[in-house]
């Protein structure tokens, strides 16, 4: 699994993207800000119910949606991860406040994946998993048209591989209470206050457009040397990954013993000079005391 990055400020994001492999290619984020969800595709939920989109955006709450399938090794783990971290940190409960729901766009996913998935980011929770919350953080399977058209519906890109994974860029949307788009956030971090006011724009039906440079994710797997898609790369990427943190670690102890080091010196120049020269000078015997 290979994750490429690229930073993609309007002007130079054709020409970065015409510059990605061939598994990632196309896959940009086409964002569509104030358009509206397919409120009447029927999706299965991780209960093995049908429910229609709309039914979540009927009571006046935001929404934040992910685009992701329970078997990507990597990215897609690591965003539903992300996501459960922020929910964790985040004054705002799940299911109360706003909806939380995730789409697998694999139509061979089964509910059992879902249910699974869900089950997992419940038992870590950190508040009481009431009938709201269940309801409200939702994991769902989907037949390939459905999910097809809300991924059209938000601009999301995806690409089925010869091996049966997915390559795909790394992005959750925040959606209006009347089930439009509000703001999309890249990459793999969603930090609690800001996916608070993320939220609480979308209640407003503020509509934001991304500024500046944003950074692009995609996902793709393949091994160069077999000429086929492998969980090896996976395993060389975690390898490199601790290296690095070992290596960043040595460093950053390197350099606080160091600065012990210089501190200890300094001490030891700002002793005063009455006391260093007490300390240098020779010492002279006394004379025993006569016993006599």
């Amino acid at each position: 699994m290979l994750m490429l990055s690229i930073a993609t400020p309007a002007a130079r994001a054709q020409k970065l993207l015409a510059d990605v492999p061939e598994q990632a290619q196309g896959l940009d984020i086409e964002e569509k800000v104030g358009n509206t969800l397919p409120l009447d595709e029927v999706f299965t939920n991780a209960d093995g119910k049908q429910v229609r989109l709309g039914d979540y955006f009927k009571d006046g709450k935001p929404a934040v949606l992910a685009l992701v399938y329970y078997k990507c090794p990597v990215i897609c783990t690591v965003m539903m991860e992300k996501i459960a971290e922020s929910l964790q940190d985040l004054d705002l409960t799940v299911g109360q406040d706003f909806n939380c729901l995730l789409v697998s766009f694999n139509p061979a996913e089964t509910t059992q994946d879902a249910s699974g998935r869900r089950e997992a980011y419940l038992a870590g929770y950190n508040r009481p998993v009431t009938a709201d919350v269940r309801a409200g953080w939702q994991f769902h399977t989907s037949q390939a048209a459905a999910v097809k058209e809300l991924a059209d519906a938000v601009g999301f890109k995806y690409k089925r591989l010869e091996n049966g994974e997915y390559s795909h860029p790394a992005c959750i949307f925040v959606i209006t209470p009347e089930g439009k788009v509000s703001r999309y956030i890249y990459g793999f971090s969603y930090p609690a206050r800001n996916l608070k006011l993320s939220l609480l724009d979308a209640t407003e039906g503020k509509l934001v457009k991304s500024v500046g440079d944003r950074l692009l994710f995609f996902c793709y797997m393949y091994d160069d040397a077999t000429g086929t898609y492998t969980l090896q790369v996976i395993r060389v990427m975690q390898i490199a990954g601790a290296a690095t943190v070992i290596g960043l670690g040595g460093l950053i102890g390197l350099m606080i013993l160091s600065e012990r080091v210089r501190r200890r010196g300094a001490n030891r120049s700002s002793t005063p000079a009455l006391a260093r020269a007490n300390d240098a000078s020779p010492r002279v015997e006394q004379p025993a005391a006569n016993m006599g």
